[in-house]
């Protein structure tokens, strides 16, 4: 399966996960060339999605949903093997977590160890 495969709406939700900003792009093609251009791969949006699966089967696990056009990208540069914050798991293995831009702002203001990454560096953490 690609990019190609996907609906246009399962797309939008690809970018808005990875916190990429389409700037009106409408069609297929102009969404998968917005995603490849910040450096989302489908390998990467499956890894990521498998990632997200294995957390929410955790039992502490608390589901959230960041807001449209609100969610950023944290990665945490602690040395902790896990660390859980305001429903957030963060790991060794999987140490970038997509949430809204309040979460963040909550987890910047009482921790350390965090901060922004961007969807290119992501990448190159996972090929």
């Amino acid at each position: 399966m690609s990019f190609s495969t996907m609906k246009i709406t399962q797309l939008k939700e690809v970018a808005e996960y990875f916190a990429v900003d389409l700037d009106g792009s409408k069609t297929k093609n102009e969404i998968v060339a917005a995603l490849e251009e910040e450096g989302v791969t489908f390998e990467m949006y499956t890894k990521f999605a498998e990632a997200e699966v294995e957390a929410v089967d955790l039992p502490e696990k608390k589901s959230k949903k960041a807001p449209v056009g609100e969610t950023v990208l944290i990665k945490m540069d602690r040395e902790n093997a896990r660390f859980e914050i305001n429903g957030f798991t963060f790991t060794r293995e999987h140490p970038f977590v997509a949430m809204s831009e309040e979460d963040a702002e909550f987890i910047f203001s009482i921790e350390q160890g965090f901060r922004m990454a961007t969807p290119r560096e992501v990448q190159e953490y996972y090929n």
